[in-house]
């Protein structure tokens, strides 16, 4: 159609289609149409190339039509200065050519046989010509994008008879579009010389719809209306499926005040994108679904921030953090319907798309995971899940599989496997069943982990010590013990255990914030034992206020993603109070996944 729109292609696409037209005609005459093509980009600021074939045919091999196509698109020069200006062309070449007929040998005049050959009929069956077309795209910031076609610029000469000429005219095409993220509305003007002399003008509009299913692909409903000179009308209604790599489409065409009794024209198409989608597509595919909560009010935090008054309103980074948090509390969707308000106040922010496309993955096959903090298994999903969300694909596919091979028979588990090896392209890792000790070693490393951060550190060091009985040299576990030994004020004890941490830890990052983590507990094992005074007399310790603010910071540094610095945030909060449990549980967290770096 229009070559420019190549230039916006981002993967190698095929296409195929049929069309049946004006099914039903009084003489049962067959009239298709078939269609291939395949479009390649080639990357670098080079644009797009096609090839394509259409073949129309009456009662296949009585006519036909054959159109053989070259067609480039690409950007334009940024000498011009015009962003989003697209230009593309089509070199074609037009055959067409007729069966063998008895009305050759036999002409009829009008009135009647005449019994003489038929001047073109007997003469040459196929004729063929180049032929050209050329085009313009211009997509403007605001969803409006504006195009021009012109087709048959060399207005190739198709005549079958010697001596006749049979040209075809210059044909225009404008056209316009607004866009949303779910819908479109069309506007197309063209123009050509009819075979009457005069000119032809047509004015089509059309719009469609679409409808996101998560996991499953888009449905897109689509209608236009078209008239025009010489009586011309037409109406067409269409349904479309699209995936990130099929795409289906079904047409219906009717004529108006034409042609009666006539079943229309049905065409069905068939599209293959090859390679992976861009990051930006599959974010855009990805929150369609969320707009169309917005726009249908389903999700009741998100307020108009005219509504609110001027202190309380909220800011993206405020849907963000809420985000975040949700998200280490694995609440998936509720953490889903933030980062959906804060891609309201900004939806045009790429990082935020990139995001939202995890996230909807995530909470389509987990919306929460109640049990992670007492569930093994549910544990390693968690893992796994944000793993994926920091986009450590590799690691989320190992802690899916130690998920798996916790509990074979789970068929969330399966589930969650199979459709992140669809999402990342990578194939599951074979681990070896996991026998009876292993099992007991992650049920306890989540109670462990559940009793620290409920503030329980006698269960904490119970459970730890459960674990390195049978695996005495787990990392997690001693990390367990040193945080509850500090946080009981069993300095030497929880020492002891980080020296082992930091002996068997490898990790650069790691090893530095440990070190510092050790040289904190030396500082409080060399502090002077107080001598013991009356209760009044007792040193207050930091004021809440204090340790609130100093905790709060810690949560912006690691929604920020500055892990090393979140850290050190929350060890400052354990210095103030060293009873502090979602500090000493946070740590641990920042800990567990700078170590997966």
């Amino acid at each position: 159609y229009n070559p420019a729109g190549l230039s916006l292609l981002t993967r190698p696409e095929f296409a195929a289609s049929y069309t049946q037209h004006l099914r039903g005609l009084s003489d049962n005459s067959g009239l298709n149409t078939s269609f291939l093509g395949y479009a390649q980009p080639l990357g670098g600021g080079r644009g797009s190339a096609g090839a394509g074939l259409q073949q129309f045919s009456l009662d296949t091999s009585l006519y036909q039509e054959q159109t053989f196509f070259l067609s480039y698109g690409n950007a334009a020069p940024l000498s011009l200065g015009i962003d989003g200006l697209y230009w593309g062309a089509n070199l074609k070449y037009l055959r067409r050519a007729f069966g063998s007929l008895p009305e050759a040998s036999n002409a009829y005049s009008g009135l009647g046989t005449t019994g003489m050959a038929d001047p073109v009929l007997s003469g040459s069956r196929v004729a063929g010509a180049a032929d050209a077309a050329l085009g313009l795209l211009y997509r403007m910031k605001k969803n409006y994008s504006v195009g021009l076609n012109a087709v048959h610029v060399l207005s190739p000469d198709i005549g079958f008879g010697a001596g006749t000429t049979e040209r075809l005219p210059l044909q225009l095409k404008l056209g316009a579009d607004y866009r949303s993220v779910l819908s479109n509305i069309s506007l197309q003007y063209d123009t050509m010389r009819s075979p009457t002399g005069s000119r032809d003008h047509r004015l089509t509009v059309g719009t469609e719809r679409w409808f996101p299913w998560l996991l499953v692909g888009n449905i897109g409903a689509r209608c236009s209306l078209g008239i025009g000179s010489r009586n011309y009308g037409q109406m067409t209604a269409g349904l479309s499926y699209r995936s990130g790599r099929i795409g289906i489409d079904y047409s219906f065409l009717m004529p108006i005040n034409t042609l009666t009794s006539i079943a229309g024209t049905h065409r069905l198409n068939f599209s293959v994108r090859f390679g992976p989608a861009r990051e930006e597509d599959e974010s855009v595919q990805a929150v369609l679904e969320t707009m169309r909560r917005l726009k249908a009010g389903d999700i009741p935090e998100l307020k108009p921030e005219a509504a609110l008054p001027e202190p309380q309103k909220v800011t993206v980074q405020d849907h963000l953090n809420r985000a975040r948090f949700l998200e280490t509390e694995a609440r998936y969707q509720d953490a889903l319907n933030a980062l959906g308000s804060a891609l309201a106040l900004a939806p045009q922010d790429e990082k935020l798309l990139g995001h939202q496309r995890r996230l909807n993955f995530i909470a389509v096959l987990t919306p929460s995971l109640p049990a992670y903090k007492t569930d093994a298994v549910q544990a390693a999903l968690y893992r796994a899940s944000m793993a994926y969300l920091s986009g450590k694909d590799e690691e989320a596919m190992g802690q899916a599989a130690y998920a798996l091979n916790l509990e074979p028979s789970s068929k969330q588990v399966e589930s969650f496997m199979l459709q992140l090896e669809l999402a990342t392209g990578l194939k599951r890792p074979r681990l070896e069943p996991a026998k009876e000790p292993d099992l007991r070693v992650a049920k306890a490393l989540t109670v462990a982990l559940e009793a620290l951060e409920g503030g329980r550190y006698d269960d904490t060091i119970a459970h730890s010590r459960e674990v390195l009985a049978i695996q005495p040299a787990n990392i997690t576990a001693l990390e367990n013990l040193g945080i509850a030994y500090f946080a009981k004020g069993d300095y030497q004890d929880s020492l002891s255990a980080f020296e082992k941490v930091y002996s068997m830890e490898t990790a650069p990052a790691r090893r530095a914030m440990l070190a510092r983590q050790l040289e904190s507990v030396r500082k409080f094992i060399r502090q002077p034992k107080p001598q013991p005074k009356p209760a009044a007399a007792v040193p207050a310790k930091a004021p809440a206020a204090d340790v609130r603010k100093a905790y709060q910071e810690g949560l912006d540094l690691y929604s920020a993603g500055s892990l090393e610095a979140a850290g050190e945030q929350f060890r400052k909060v354990l210095e103030m109070d060293p009873g502090h449990a979602p500090a000493a549980s946070a740590l641990k967290r920042v800990q567990q996944e700078l170590r997966s770096r």
